[in-house]
């Protein structure tokens, strides 16, 4: 059968395997014109066709269907490198140990570029390793998965960052006149934090981290929920309307599992410094350093 013989789309997809080159435009051809052709099992028909194709042309069609793929693969395995790599994000450690050996093979299809992104990758996986070993015996004392220490330790960040955020802000405030907190502009980034914070901080509250919150938070759930009580009042005084309707039913259950605390009127006291073992400073995610900054340019 000559090529000009073949169906219309299996020509097309053809053409575009023969004219393959290792690039993100040639393999973005080769799919979308596979995908047009078979759907989602492209991937197998693409394999299946070369039993299709011209004698004289199969020779060529299998070698470039195999790096298709291969190249779709290390790009797969590119872009979970580099959500691995981000130290925000959380890491199943036990599971990205077991696969660094795939990661090496395929990021390697990216000569040095893929060498170091796997270079960060171990260097991840050796921070990972080091703040599980400071957790305790066995990383992890408290039962939680990775997940949930995650939620813990950024609970903690977002009270360290808006406890720096208030300070800064009402500095800013006596600079512009002595504004109150509520007139500054930006009032509005103050109440999502503290929507944050909210979230996170009932998350917390909840019996998997009692261990965690007993052992780590300063004061323990005693304190914890003091201080959610502090805020949930803050937020309520302060939302406008249409906000706290966004929020009622998430207000009405923290009101429910703080109790009453909730409706107590006491004096607002800080905790203090967040537990040990937390560098808030070098942790605050870099978008929110960055909309900070631009709330409060600073002369340079």
């Amino acid at each position: 059968m000559a090529q000009e013989e073949l169906p219309p789309a299996l020509a097309a997809v053809s053409e575009a395997v023969l004219a393959y080159q290792d690039t993100q435009e040639g393999l973005n051809r080769v799919r979308t014109t596979a995908m047009s052709a078979w759907g989602d099992k492209w991937r197998e028909q693409l394999r299946l066709m070369v039993k299709d194709v011209p004698s004289e042309l199969a020779p060529k069609l299998k070698a470039n269907i195999d790096r298709a793929l291969s190249y779709e693969k290390a790009g797969s395995m590119w872009v979970e490198a580099s959500r691995l790599i981000d130290p925000r994000r959380p890491m199943d450690l036990k599971k990205v140990e077991a696969d660094l050996g795939e990661f090496q093979k395929w990021l390697s299809v990216f000569g040095k570029a893929g060498a170091d992104m796997f270079a960060k990758l171990q260097q991840r996986v050796d921070s990972e390793r080091k703040a599980l070993a400071a957790r305790g015996e066995g990383g992890n004392p408290y039962g939680l998965t990775m997940n949930q220490l995650w939620n813990f330790d950024h609970f903690v960040r977002l009270k360290t960052y808006y406890d720096q955020t208030i300070s800064r802000t009402s500095a800013r405030c006596v600079h512009l006149g002595g504004l109150e907190l509520t007139q500054y502009p930006y009032y509005g980034y103050i109440l999502d934090l503290l929507d944050e914070i909210l979230t996170f901080g009932m998350e917390i509250l909840t019996p998997p981290y009692k261990k965690i919150v007993a052992d780590r938070f300063k004061g323990g759930e005693m304190e914890l929920r003091k201080v959610l009580s502090q805020f949930q009042r803050e937020f309520e005084t302060n939302a406008p309307p249409e906000m706290l309707s966004e929020e009622e039913s998430s207000m009405d259950e923290i009101k429910g599992r703080l109790g009453i605390l909730a409706d107590a009127n006491e004096e607002e006291t800080d905790i203090g410094p967040a537990p040990d073992g937390f560098d808030p400073d070098n942790d605050v995610p870099v978008e929110v350093e960055e909309h900070v900054e631009s709330l409060h340019p600073t002369n340079k």
